[in-house]
């Protein structure tokens, strides 16, 4: 199989494993914000940023070397596994001994015990973080596919029962513990690999080396991508954080549905590139593709939020919807950050993408202090802006490590930009014309299949090359299957 169709496939599996992950997820996250108050969801929701901050100190370094690794190298990965097993060890005592008191004194008493026992992850991230960094480098994405669908789907059900019984916060504590238990041992018994007692010092500078800019970069990435959340947490209490929550959760799993599979499954894909232009074009492919049904989606989801918002989650969280649109917009970025990033590591480039993410951190610093203040909208709107801002720092270091100008990596997605705003137009336009008299979900669905037809129509009829070109590569990834279909639709709209 070419590299090529190992890519298609891989992020096919990612995709799958991400729609069903996050539908499970979200399902139980509806059913726990019916049950819950605004309060006790803001109060898990700091918890959770605690979680994800330090999961990405675990897992961020090592596997990611192991992944970039030319060769698979036994003396090399068990270095990398004992390395990253102390690492996970230190970030568990901190959080456990320093950040949870920390955080019951300055946000909540109550979200000590909950940091306490959630901190246990950490211990379980750095057990499977090398395993799965082989099953990366292997393309083996299968497995990482159905291990994350199994162990949400097991949780998730459990997740169910605590919540019907009252468990309130506890329903969400467990149901990410037992995720986490599943998806550990699913991973270590789909790589099959032990690490041996081997300890290679001139490894393990060599993995710290590459490891602590990136990990560093990850790091204040996650932060500051969290900035705002904490910020809103801190200084406008836990209520108001749970409406932002809220507001940002069905964007969330829109992330790791269209955007996150190409990040991960670009990497090794890269990686597996010897020369710089390779690369390069590798990259500006795949931002372009992805941008093509990326764009409409997350614009579409900011015409549709407070509709969505109310359906799905009730009149309860009715100042979620705002929030929602607003930070919709500020998605659309995100297509080039996270393949610029990917691009910039699987170079070798690690310094570099802790420089990007250290100026991201900055400006939500900035513009957190300046606008959280005047509220949960005000904050969104701050973090949108941001996106804009930081998007053109990924594109000039870009330029620099692969000497493609800012103005070519903007002829890359502005097609698809352009058509998805067009969209976002007509969709408005038409959401205020519809009559008043007509149910929510008749609404939506009127307004989601208008922005559908009238994106399609812009693509197909003004951006016909680009069109071409998506289904020309998705024909390249595509299964053999598929193929057929995809060649069909290029004749049927006059393409081929």
């Amino acid at each position: 199989m070419s590299l090529k169709q190992s890519f298609g496939k891989s992020t096919l599996w990612m995709s799958a494993a991400a729609s069903g992950n996050s539908l499970i997820s979200f399902v139980i996250f509806i059913i726990l914000s019916r049950l819950l108050t605004p309060e006790e969801i803001g109060l898990v929701a700091f918890v959770l940023i605690v979680v994800e901050l330090g999961k990405i100190i675990v897992n961020a370094g090592p596997p990611q070397a192991i992944v970039r690794h030319p060769e698979w190298d036994e003396s090399y990965a068990s270095t990398c596994f004992y390395v990253n097993l102390v690492l996970a060890m230190l970030v568990t005592v901190l959080v456990f001994f320093i950040a949870a008191p920390v955080i019951a004194h300055y946000y909540d008493a109550r979200a000590e015990l909950l940091v306490q026992v959630l901190a246990i992850i950490f211990l379980l991230e750095g057990v499977k973080a090398v395993h799965e960094g082989k099953l990366k480098r292997e393309f083996n994405f299968r497995a990482i596919a159905l291990r994350t669908v199994v162990g949400s789907l097991l949780a998730g059900i459990v997740g169910v029962i605590l919540a019907f019984q009252g468990y309130g916060v506890w329903a969400l504590v467990w149901q990410q513990l037992l995720n986490q238990v599943v998806v550990t041992l699913v991973t270590l018994k789909s790589a099959r690999w032990q690490p041996r007692l081997q300890f290679s010092l001139l490894h393990a500078r060599a993995i710290l080396a590459f490891s602590t800019p990136l990990t560093l970069a990850q790091m204040i990435s996650n932060f500051a991508s969290k900035v705002y959340e904490m910020l809103v947490g801190l200084l406008l209490g836990p209520a108001a954080l749970g409406f932002f929550r809220v507001g940002g959760r069905a964007l969330f799993i829109l992330q790791e549905i269209v955007l996150k599979p190409f990040e991960q499954t670009l990497l090794p894909a890269l990686a597996r590139m010897t020369e710089r232009e390779q690369r390069a074009q590798g990259t500006l492919r795949v931002m372009r593709m992805s941008a093509y049904f990326t764009f409409p989606i997350f614009f579409g989801a900011a015409a549709l939020g407070p509709e969505f918002i109310i359906l799905a989650f009730t009149d309860k969280w009715e100042q979620s919807g705002q929030i929602m649109t607003l930070l919709a917009l500020g998605i659309a970025p995100l297509v080039i950050v996270y393949q610029v990033n990917a691009a910039l590591t699987a170079n070798g480039h690690s310094q570099r993408v802790m420089v990007l993410a250290s100026i991201t951190f900055a400006l939500n610093c900035l513009l957190g202090f300046l606008l959280v203040p005047y509220g949960v909208a005000a904050a969104a709107a701050g973090f949108a802006v941001r996106s804009y801002l930081s998007v053109f720092f990924n594109m000039y270091f870009f330029r620099q490590v692969f000497e493609v100008s800012i103005g070519q990596q903007l002829r890359t997605v502005a097609p698809t930009f352009a058509a998805s705003l067009i969209m976002l137009g007509v969709v408005l336009l038409a959401k205020y014309n519809l009559p008043a008299d007509l149910t929510l979900g008749v609404r939506l669905l009127l307004l989601t299949g208008l922005g559908a037809l009238s994106y399609i129509a812009i693509m197909s009829c003004i951006f016909r090359q680009e069109t071409k070109h998506f289904l020309g590569e998705s024909a390249a990834l595509a299964p053999g299957k598929a193929k057929p279909i995809i060649n069909k639709l290029l004749q049927l709209l006059r393409l081929a």
